[in-house]
């Protein structure tokens, strides 16, 4: 296993604040690692890559930019745009040299040392990744034909990858491929191309790396081993925790992680956050957030 640790993320400009958020949860909890971040991107000006690298002063950035032939068209839905392609462009755009990399959505926050899921054995699979906790995992093969004996659908916002089988298989390639061809016809765009590829073909991983909303603290326990309660937050959904008039019982990590950013002012301004709000947030937290054993509610 190298020692560096290669950790990619794919945003535009739009989402280059919240980003830089999780950037600063990975390396606070990832002390004296050697981290290198590979950045997906489109548009992102230096100014702004200036910023983000300042959150990590000792890690090392790569920012490969996304051209119209690294990833496939996708039409705008909601909160969904193209760069959510952004990460099965990995298989082109990431350095040479990068073996194994961990792709985070910029939508997560990083609550214990990334080394933990990094040193994970993918044994003879490519990627390892987390059930989603609210996809039909049993409609998605009935609507592609896939088999049901051993259903399981994983969400792509967290995925530990052996980026040279992927590589030499062409994975993301298909992935590529399949939104191409199928992208009016699929919800979730690359998450659904990557499940049809690699259906029977993921590691599980605990779901402590990828605790989504409205999960339970059994669902979070029933992978548990050693590990905290809560290794890593993913704020998937409409209701992100930087929207004004919409609460998140875990906004407060968010905000905690992007005060060690130099956009936690002009976030907080874009979106109308003051002191009392940030106290309101901070004491939901203490009193909502999960523990093990005990059933909560979001």
């Amino acid at each position: 296993m190298q020692n560096r640790i290669d950790i990619a993320l794919g945003f535009d400009a739009k989402y280059a604040p919240h980003a830089a958020a999780v950037i600063a949860s990975v390396v606070r909890h990832a002390k004296n690692a050697e981290i290198r971040f590979i950045v997906i991107h489109s548009g992102i000006p230096e100014t702004t890559r200036s910023k983000v690298e300042t959150v990590a002063p000792n890690a090392h950035f790569v920012w490969a930019e996304v051209s119209d032939d690294d990833v496939p068209p996708f039409a705008d839905r909601g909160h969904f745009n193209r760069a959510i392609l952004f990460r099965i462009g990995l298989e082109k755009l990431a350095p040479t040299d990068c073996k194994r990399v961990l792709y985070l959505d910029s939508d997560t926050i990083v609550l214990r040392d990334v080394r933990q899921l990094w040193n994970v054995d993918l044994g003879d699979k490519a990627i390892g990744a987390v059930v989603d906790c609210y996809a039909d995992a049993e409609a998605f093969a009935r609507r592609w034909s896939l088999s049901k004996e051993t259903p399981g659908y994983f969400n792509s916002g967290v995925l530990l990858i052996d980026l040279e089988r992927v590589r030499k298989e062409r994975l993301f390639s298909s992935a590529s491929e399949f939104v191409a061809r199928y992208g009016a016809d699929i919800l979730f765009g690359d998450q659904d191309a990557l499940n049809w590829v690699f259906w029977g073909r993921w590691r599980k991983l605990n779901a402590a790396w990828n605790v989504q909303r409205f999960m339970s603290s059994r669902e979070i326990a029933a992978d548990h081993q050693q590990e905290g309660n809560l290794n890593l937050v993913h704020f998937i959904g409409f209701e992100k925790p930087w929207m004004p008039g919409v609460w998140h019982p875990w906004a407060w990590l968010y905000w905690d992680n992007l005060a060690r950013t130099p956009f936690a002012k002009d976030v907080a301004r874009e979106f109308g956050m003051n002191f009392r709000q940030f106290m309101r947030l901070r004491l939901r937290w203490w009193i909502k957030r999960p523990r093990l054993g005990i059933r909560w509610i979001a």
